[in-house]
């Protein structure tokens, strides 16, 4: 695909990744490997899609739980890995870290044992 041969400078845009490489690890010239930031385009799709959305004059908050965000789920889904998936599976998570919190708390119980491999987001 062409967009992994199109590189990008993020440096000098308040990017976690590369303009606060000294506060998070002591030195400023290094290749931080460090999260998982991409410096790739966006896909056109999803830059058409926003600047639809930005042709509306207000942004305000917005409700993900209705029908048709949830049924483009379900859709992929069934498209992308050929599973039904329910709507009232789907839920929201405000983090993936409070994900992974939350799925320990619901699977096990105090004095489980819980492997996690490393690096570790």
């Amino acid at each position: 695909m062409d967009i992994f041969n199109t590189p990008i400078s993020r440096k000098g845009t308040y990017c976690t990744q590369w303009d606060f490489c000294e506060d998070r690890f002591g030195v400023h010239d290094i290749i931080p490997f460090s999260i998982s930031d991409m410096d790739l385009p966006i896909p056109q799709a999803i830059t058409k899609a926003l600047q639809k959305r930005l042709e509306h004059p207000v942004l305000g908050y917005s409700r993900w739980q209705h029908s048709e965000y949830l049924n483009a789920i379900c859709h992929w889904y069934g498209q992308k890995y050929d599973t039904v998936i329910d709507a009232n599976w789907i839920t929201y998570s405000p983090s993936v870290m409070y994900s992974i919190a939350k799925a320990l708390e619901l699977l096990t119980v105090p004095e489980d044992s819980v492997l996690t491999f490393t690096p570790a987001y």
